[in-house]
């Protein structure tokens, strides 16, 4: 029985094609399924797509089978609990989804689901899921200038940037405004120094604080 914790993940890709049929691994099915567009999943919420790739990594490869919560599928997909109840309420009502043995609450811990995803339902949405996304493709590529970009083009800061050195503005032969403003207040401040009283107020001031 798979643990919820553990993962069914592929193991090193061998150069033989792996048929995908209903015997596969149901992560190579679900994977399978993902790079064909989804098929008949691909206007289902995301949710359930979601919720079908965490499950197979949970479930045993070769069954189909998981023993595993809502909760535990939850953190695994990152969603909410309630979401993840929705999506498998979806593919229960599809028959892309069996559950076995129902979960129940016993103290903290409770009892895990038995799940059972229907590989050969899967395997079976394969070839129309591959027919649109082809017709999808030929689609995009007869559009004049191939699929069009609706997106407002912007230009990215880096796209101003220059490939050689920043030009610096020539430097002027004699001081600079600043540089003679701070020689002024210089003078003026040596020429009028603080008179004693002055710096005894403030000292009693600091002194009082």
């Amino acid at each position: 029985m798979a643990d919820a914790n553990a993962t069914s993940g592929p193991p090193t890709p061998t150069s033989r094609p792996v048929r995908i049929n209903a015997h596969a691994h149901l992560w190579r099915i679900v994977d399978a399924l993902a790079a064909s567009g989804w098929g008949d999943l691909r206007d289902a919420p995301q949710s359930v797509r979601t919720y079908l790739l965490a499950l197979g990594r949970i479930a045993d490869a070769r069954s189909g089978i998981a023993e595993t919560t809502d909760a535990q599928v939850a953190e695994r997909a990152g969603l909410s609990v309630r979401t993840i109840m929705r999506a498998r309420v979806w593919l229960e009502e599809r028959e892309l989804l069996v559950v076995m043995r129902r979960g129940a609450r016993q103290g903290l811990r409770g009892v895990a689901s038995l799940l059972s995803i229907t590989k050969s339902a899967l395997v079976d949405m394969l070839p129309s899921a591959r027919a649109s996304k082809d017709a999808r493709t030929r689609a995009r590529a007869a559009r004049p200038g191939g699929a069009p970009n609706v997106t407002a083009w912007r230009a990215f800061p880096s796209s101003r940037r220059k490939t050689g050195p920043a030009a610096r503005a020539p430097r002027p032969d004699g001081p600079t405004n600043i540089q003679k403003r701070i020689t002024d207040e210089a003078a003026h401040a040596a020429a009028n120094p603080p008179r004693p009283e002055t710096l005894a107020s403030i000292r009693a001031l600091i002194a009082r604080r």
